[in-house]
């Protein structure tokens, strides 16, 4: 009788061991949903910039799968397409040719750079 307990009890913890852990608190994300904007980055080009929180009324960016961007935390900036898993081509209601911004993207944050001389960026989490 002992050997079937310590049997099952084997069994048991392998199975339980065996089990894939899910870290829900952040892993790999996607690009589209609605983003607040929670701190931006200027620097003066002398390496001292800091990423600030941002004050005042909430900013959002929409990011849809068809490509459209919306919102009122970049309001210029009209229409996007992914070129890879750290860079995409972005759409600005001003200028004519698109601009290639980089990104890094996790289930819960997003961060946005825009190419700057001087280094910029945008900090946003998921809405």
């Amino acid at each position: 009788m002992k050997k079937i307990l310590l049997s099952l009890f084997a069994i048991a913890c392998t199975l339980y061991l065996s089990c894939k852990k899910t870290n829900s608190t952040d892993g790999p994300g996607e690009v589209y949903g609605k983003w607040k904007l929670t701190e931006t980055y200027q620097d003066p080009g002398d390496g001292s910039g800091k990423y600030r929180k941002v004050m005042g009324d909430a900013k959002y960016l929409t990011i849809e799968k068809s490509g459209k961007l919306q919102g009122d935390a970049l309001p210029d900036l009209s229409s996007f397409k992914i070129l890879d898993s750290v860079q995409m081509e972005v759409y600005n209601n001003t200028y004519k040719k698109p601009l290639i911004y980089r990104y890094k993207v996790s289930a819960k944050a997003l961060e946005l750079n825009p190419p700057c001389f001087e280094g910029c960026g945008y900090k946003f989490v998921k809405e």
